[in-house]
């Protein structure tokens, strides 16, 4: 049986792709996706697809955000099916835009060098309502670029949209949390203080030492970060007698 490869669906107020339609909007960031390769992860329980009594078979916007999910830990963690599975299955695994942990040196690519996606991927992908993107891009948080007449944003405003989402969630609207977007801007100005002279260099070694230096500050200094949030939030809960919950 061939399946249909371009129709979308709605079918109780939900937008369903079919599978051609789906690898339509995945390749743009994974290359290799086939419908053989969404046909193989749905073999392995790892998506389940509605079907049509014709047996076509439909994906919901919370199929497409686990098979981003799903084919992205294969991309960049290089894990075994085996494992994402179990990963998928643990009960604080959200299916949307995985967390990232620390920054790679893809992160330092050219925006013009990462995936894209459109508004309305980035809205599957996400969870992310009209009103909270346009607020993120009135607080300068995320910036959608016209490509061909097309509003397109970058896999780093993914991931930002889909924190900024979570966080909407607990009443923190983008204008409540602009002030971290303050504090990173002043932690890179010392950043680039230090290794700007470095970077500049006409010497090509003294660049890419500059580079890994790069990489390792932003590592450490978002660890810092983290560590001293921890450190408050421990204080917090000791002033109240209070103790975190055990994981």
């Amino acid at each position: 049986m061939t399946e249909k490869t371009e129709l979308l669906f709605e079918i109780d107020d939900q937008k369903l792709l079919t599978i051609g339609a789906v690898v339509d909007r995945l390749r743009g960031e994974f290359p290799d996706i086939s419908v053989s390769k969404l046909r193989y992860l749905e073999e392995q329980h790892l998506v389940s697809p509605k079907r049509t009594k014709g047996g076509y078979r439909l994906f919901s916007p919370d199929d497409f955000r686990r098979l981003v999910q799903i084919l992205t830990m294969q991309r960049d963690d290089y894990l075994p099916l085996k494992v994402i599975r179990r990963e998928l299955e643990k009960p604080t695994a959200a299916v949307s835009t995985p967390a990232r942990q620390g920054l790679r040196k893809a992160d330092f690519l050219p925006p013009a060098n990462e995936p894209q996606f459109t508004l309305e991927e980035i809205q599957q992908m996400t969870g992310a309502g009209s009103a909270l993107l346009a607020e993120l891009e009135d607080y300068e948080l995320v910036k959608g670029r016209q490509v061909s007449g097309v509003k397109r944003f970058t896999e780093t405003d993914a991931g930002i949209i889909a924190a900024a989402e979570q966080l909407a969630r607990t009443g923190l609207r983008p204008k409540n949390v602009r002030v971290l977007k303050s504090s990173t801007d002043r932690e890179w100005g010392l950043i680039e203080q230090i290794l700007l002279p470095a970077l500049r260099s006409r010497r090509p070694e003294r660049r890419r030492e500059a580079l890994d230096a790069l990489e390792e500050i932003t590592q450490s200094a978002a660890q810092l970060q983290q560590l001293l949030l921890a450190k408050n939030i421990r204080q917090l809960l000791a002033s109240l007698g209070l103790s975190a919950p055990q994981s």
